[in-house]
């Protein structure tokens, strides 16, 4: 993938969004997916290619207040360490950012779980559409790193929140 990277928007009706993505990568099939996520991955030969997931969900009136994207960014750092030692999990950073000039929280952590022989590296993204919550999280092997955080960087950079 030493090519310009080239993108194309893509509409998700489901999910109410539209974003970039690379031409190269294939959508992964609904089959696979809960009907308030989609995917996509990069064939790259690797033993675990690049993958970036999307996922909607709509918080019920009773929960929903300004932070559930934050709690939605804490739980899906949490569900890794689930099942991993402190010394296999390492933050890379975390920050405040926006999404569609939406208030976001953008974690980067690298984890190597038992079942998996190499270090992932984990991007995500959660930010808030008033009562909808969104997640985008791309994964790659930590040796890929340097190479695809800039296109999940772009790929998030480029989310449009329909109204």
């Amino acid at each position: 993938m030493n090519d310009p990277v080239i993108f194309e928007r893509h509409f998700s009706d489901k999910l109410g969004i539209s974003l970039e993505i690379p031409q190269t990568w294939q959508k992964i099939e609904k089959q696979y997916l809960d009907e308030q996520t989609e995917g996509y991955f990069y064939p790259a030969q690797l033993v675990h290619n690049p993958q970036i997931f999307i996922k909607k969900i709509v918080v019920p009136d009773a929960e929903q207040h300004e932070q559930n994207f934050v709690e939605l960014a804490d739980e899906l750092m949490q569900l890794p360490l689930q099942k991993l030692q402190p010394e296999e999990f390492e933050i890379i950073t975390q920050t405040q950012t926006k999404v569609d000039n939406y208030p976001a929280i953008l974690d980067i952590f690298v984890f190597q779980s038992p079942d998996v022989e190499l270090p992932i590296t984990q991007y995500q993204v959660c930010w808030q559409n008033h009562q909808t919550v969104y997640g985008l999280i791309a994964m790659v092997e930590s040796t890929e790193e340097l190479q695809y955080l800039p296109i999940f960087a772009a790929v998030a950079g480029s989310i449009h929140c329909e109204q």
